[in-house]
C-alpha cells in the first residue's frame, strides 16, 4: 500500500467524525495539549485520572482501562484508543470483557510504504496458529478497506539453513505451514524466511513471534522514523492499541475514526 491509502483513511475519519474514547494516565500538559490536533479526526472522550480542568469531554476514574473497555462494550463510543494506559492492564481488561485472545497488527508507514506488522505484543504469536489467525484477520481488515492484500511470513533463517539447529528448523517449518494455509484460504502469502528486506511492498508482514515483532516495530518507529498509526485488535469492536513511546495520538485516533466510518458505511 502506498501513501494514498493513509490519505483515504484520513479523509474517511474526518468525514465520519466518530465518537472515540481515549485512555489517559498521569499525562503531562504537553501530552494533553497534543490531543487538540486529534480532534480533527474524531469527537474525543478522554477516560482517565484527569481533573476538572481537562479541556475535553472526560470521565475521571482510577481504573480507566476497565472503564474504556466497558464504554466500548456498551456501545457508548464508536471505538477506543489505549492512549498511554498501562498495556498489561488494558489488554487484560479487553480480553476479559470480550472473552477473546488479544491479537494486534500495527499499521506503519515508512517512506511511502504502508503495511500491517504483527505480532507486536511480546506475549502474542506464540504458535503457528496464532500467527495464521493474525494474518487472516489482517487480510480481512484490509479487504474491508478495499485492499487485496499480499502477505509476507518471516521465520528464523534462510531455507538453506535447515539443519543448523532445532529452533531454526521449527521456525522454517512453521513459516512454510502458515504461508501454505494462508494460500489455501485464498490469501496471496509467501514465506520469506529471515529476509525481511524482501518484504518491502507487501501489505502484511508476520514476524516469527511477538518479541521479534516488537523489536521490528521499535526499530522501524524509534530508530528509522516510521510513522505508526496504532495497532488495531483483531475483533468485532474497534480497539486501537498505541505505543506509549509517542508524543501524540493523531494516528491511532484517525485509524479508529476511519474504521468506525467503514462500519457505518457497511451498516454495522
Amino acid at each position: 500500500m502506498d501513501a494514498s491509502f493513509i490519505k483515504s483513511l484520513q479523509d474517511r475519519a474526518e468525514k465520519t467524525h466518530a465518537r472515540i474514547g481515549i485512555g489517559i494516565w498521569n499525562a503531562d500538559r504537553e501530552l494533553m495539549a497534543s490531543l487538540h490536533s486529534a480532534e480533527r479526526f474524531a469527537e474525543l472522550l478522554v477516560v482517565g485520572n484527569v481533573d476538572e480542568s481537562c479541556p475535553y469531554e472526560h470521565i475521571c476514574t482510577d481504573e480507566p482501562w476497565k472503564e474504556l473497555v466497558r464504554l466500548l462494550a456498551n456501545g457508548v463510543i464508536d471505538g477506543a484508543v489505549r492512549g498511554n494506559l498501562p498495556a498489561g492492564r488494558t489488554m487484560r481488561a479487553l480480553a476479559e470483557e470480550f472473552r477473546l485472545p488479544v491479537r494486534r497488527l500495527a499499521l506503519l508507514e515508512l517512506s511511502g510504504w504502508a503495511f500491517l506488522l504483527g505480532p507486536v505484543g511480546i506475549d502474542e504469536g506464540e504458535t503457528a496458529q496464532d500467527r495464521l489467525d493474525l494474518l487472516l484477520g489482517g487480510s480481512k481488515l484490509l479487504q474491508n478497506m478495499g485492499v487485496l492484500p499480499r502477505a509476507a511470513v518471516l521465520s528464523g533463517g534462510r531455507r538453506e539453513d535447515r539443519g543448523r539447529c532445532e529452533r531454526v528448523d521449527r521456525s522454517l517449518l512453521e513459516g512454510d505451514q502458515i504461508a501454505a494455509r494462508a494460500l489455501k484460504a485464498g490469501i496471496d502469502a509467501e514465506h520469506k524466511g529471515i529476509l525481511i528486506e524482501n518484504c518491502r511492498g507487501d501489505d502484511i508482514v508476520i514476524a516469527p513471534d511477538g518479541i521479534s515483532g516488537n523489536l521490528i516495530f521499535r526499530t522501524l518507529m524509534l530508530l528509522c522514523g516510521a510513522q505508526s498509526y496504532g495497532a488495531p485488535a483483531m475483533m468485532e469492536k474497534i480497539f486501537i492499541d498505541s505505543s506509549r513511546a509517542r508524543s501524540g495520538f493523531d494516528g491511532p485516533v484517525m485509524l479508529a475514526g476511519a474504521m468506525a466510518g467503514m462500519r457505518k458505511e457497511e451498516g454495522k
